[in-house]
């Protein structure tokens, strides 16, 4: 059979292999000239945004990732915020109303495609109702929680119910794309055309009936090409691609460790065990797991580090989140759950403290304080830092603040104060870093430390270590080709949604 008569007389495989044969070529391409530009930054540097240290590390990926390269970068760049929705939506009304304007005055003819009217409009109308059902039931499970439990409900299950809410919709998804597929390339098989619904001449004629049926279909293309974008999002997000692995040169008593990142226990998009995985293959010694108001992520990863045998530390941590105050600090060292005024609640029995009450809880209980992403802001009441001043929250006993949260070095002011000052308890204050991850990301800031006693990887050794200046704090900023390609910098890691 000629190749031209094969193609034509199976249009929609030609389409997918010329398509896929396309891609692979992209691909082969991408991998051959793929430039990937990362800068390492050390914060703890007297100048800003740091000292670049990149001479000292080096981010290595393998061959193979670049044939995925193009997932990750779409799945990195869109992120979590879902802004894009609002520039979608407003796309797509510019496209559809420009499409029904040259198709009323003849610039375009639709009979081309009119075979695929019926098909497509019912696989749109099956996702707009199992994403709608799937929304409704989940607002409906965080609305009855959160007035039972209040926010310390949304704050640790809401992320566990959408995952669970998203991939069942997804599942369902599949079976349906599979069912159409099946038609699509089956010879013998046909859609069917949906039987007419009873509708009396006079109702079927009149203006109202006509613009409802329209403005019903269009409601549904829109929303249900939305919902795929959505569900497209999350499970991108969602998904643990292989990652880099930092190499540097590590002296037997030097270690590297991250202090703030979340999993799906709070608002992270990756479960605690992912997390550790991820971790280890990025060449991490171990890491805080510091969800939001609970230490659940952090007890199930150091289970499963346990149960596996796994050459990696977990500390526990909790991220005590007060929203209402815009101040959210870490605490480590006490394997108790702790959080602020906003998050009470009669179920779980939490601790309930503010701000101050918890630095002086968490110190006479032998752990840590840090402080996240602190608004050095000038304060009202004298000196910086807002809603608390530096010197009123180290006069409450923290430990230090973060001078690193991700690709983000934060104020000089902040590290000069900590290199300066001393808490109520006599003291240094240090300098931390943390990655502040959310999602499956590459690894955005680390803290390279050289402990006096290597044997010795207890937070109290660590914390010792930072007041002597024994580490430097690494930001990592990451410009690669699927960037440059995408024509946007590397601004989705400097989002602070914590």
């Amino acid at each position: 059979m000629p190749l031209r008569k094969f193609i034509r007389n199976n249009l929609a495989f030609s389409i997918f292999s010329i398509g896929f044969l396309i891609w692979i070529g992209f691909l082969i391409v991408l991998s051959a000239i793929a430039k990937r530009e990362v800068v390492f930054l050390d914060g703890l540097a007297g100048v800003y945004p740091g000292e670049d240290v990149s001479m000292d590390y080096s981010s290595i990926i393998t061959r193979l990732r670049y044939f995925i390269e193009p997932f990750v970068g779409v799945a990195f760049i869109i992120g979590y915020d879902f802004e894009w929705a609002i520039a979608f939506t407003l796309l797509y009304l510019i496209y559809r109303i420009t499409y029904l304007i040259l198709k009323k005055t003849n610039k375009v003819k639709p009979d081309k495609f009119k075979s695929l009217k019926h098909p497509v409009y019912n696989f749109m109308s099956f996702v707009f109702k199992i994403f709608s059902i799937t929304l409704i039931v989940i607002g409906v499970i965080i609305l009855i929680g959160s007035s039972i439990m209040g926010y310390y409900f949304v704050s640790r299950y809401f992320m566990v119910i959408v995952q669970i809410g998203i991939r069942i919709c997804v599942l369902f998804l599949l079976i349906k794309v599979s069912h159409f597929a099946i038609i699509v390339f089956h010879p013998k098989l046909k859609f069917r055309k949906p039987p007419k619904k009873k509708v009396s001449k006079r109702k079927r004629d009149s203006k109202i009936f006509k613009f409802s049926g329209k403005l019903k279909s269009e409601l549904i293309f829109m929303l249900g090409t939305l919902y795929l974008l959505l569900g497209a999002n999350i499970m991108l997000i969602s998904t643990r691609f292989p990652t880099h692995r930092i190499k540097v040169d590590l002296d037997s008593d030097e270690f590297l460790f991250d202090f703030h990142v979340h999993t799906t226990m709070s608002d992270g998009w990756i479960t605690p065990e992912q997390r550790v995985m991820w971790y280890i293959e990025q060449g991490i010694t171990g890491a805080v797991f510091s969800d939001h108001d609970n230490i659940r992520g952090a007890l199930l990863a150091r289970q499963y580090v346990e149960e596996n045998g796994l050459n990696f530390i977990v500390f526990i941590g909790e991220e005590w989140t007060d929203n209402a105050n815009d101040i959210h600090m870490n605490y480590f060292g006490i394997e108790e759950e702790i959080v602020p005024p906003m998050s009470d609640t009669p179920y779980g029995n939490p601790l309930v403290l503010n701000a101050s009450d918890m630095i002086k809880y968490v110190k006479s209980k032998g752990g840590y304080v840090s402080v996240n992403h602190y608004n050095y802001d000038p304060n009202p009441q004298g000196g910086f830092g807002v809603p608390y001043s530096l010197k009123k929250l180290s006069e409450w006993g923290v430990d230090g603040f973060e001078i690193v949260n991700g690709d983000h070095v934060e104020d000089m002011g902040i590290r000069d104060y900590c290199l300066n000052n001393t808490n109520s308890f006599n003291e240094s204050l240090i300098c931390i870093g943390g990655s502040d991850i959310h999602t499956a990301e590459e690894l955005n800031a680390f803290i390279k430390i050289k402990l006096d006693n290597p044997t010795n990887k207890s937070l109290d050794n660590i914390f010792n270590n930072l007041r002597k200046d024994n580490d430097y704090e690494i930001s990592i900023n990451n410009e690669t080709l699927r960037r440059l390609l995408w024509g946007l910098p590397r601004q989705y890691q400097t989002i602070r949604v914590s």
